[in-house]
């Protein structure tokens, strides 16, 4: 599945909650979500790193599911739509212990993890995450099928004027001046 999003910071959430119920708006999920990232040692041979080469391998727990996530960025998409653009393929699994297991096994290692709290809705193809990482201001990402029908969202929720983002956590965790927790 090709993965299109944007993130707009320091929102109103119960605003904008308001505004998505009254068009119907569905909400499909609330709770923790934890995430831990794999790759390959990062050492003069492995040159085929995956997020050198702009790839991730995610294993999450969002409630009681438990997930494996690979995606890859595309860059062209994100340019010529102005989103965050990622090829993402990602499959149920029933424990991440066993499968962290099977990683390390074949030479992956975690290199960070990240913990929030998500509440999401769902309308027409349109998904709407509001995200709370400690410390951070809570923000709302918006994610559908092009960068045309995002910004409709915006406009939609009467967002204009907030602050768009096309970064990842990282780089939000940086914006807000919070150390990003790297394992070594």
């Amino acid at each position: 599945m090709l993965e299109k999003e944007i993130k707009i910071l320091e929102i109103n959430k119960e605003e904008i909650v308001q505004k998505l119920l009254a068009m119907w708006a569905e909400k499909s999920f609330e709770g923790f979500v934890h995430d831990i990232y794999y790759d390959f040692p990062s050492d003069e041979e492995a040159k085929n790193k995956m997020e050198a080469n702009g790839r991730m391998f995610r294993l999450r727990q969002k409630g009681e599911e438990h997930i494996y996530t690979i995606k890859n960025k595309r860059k062209e998409i994100a340019k010529q739509e102005g989103v965050v653009a990622k090829d993402e393929h990602e499959t149920p699994i029933s424990n991440i212990e066993s499968f962290a297991k099977v990683l390390e096994k074949y030479g992956m290692q975690k290199i960070r993890e990240k913990k929030k709290h998500r509440v999401s809705y769902t309308l027409e193809n349109m998904e709407f995450d509001f995200d709370v990482y400690e410390w951070i201001p809570e923000f709302l990402e918006i994610e559908g099928p092009d960068g045309d029908s995002i910004q409709e969202w915006v406009v939609k929720l009467g967002l204009q004027e907030y602050t768009q983002m096309l970064w990842g956590s990282r780089k939000i965790f940086k914006h807000y001046g919070v150390p990003y927790t790297y394992l070594d």
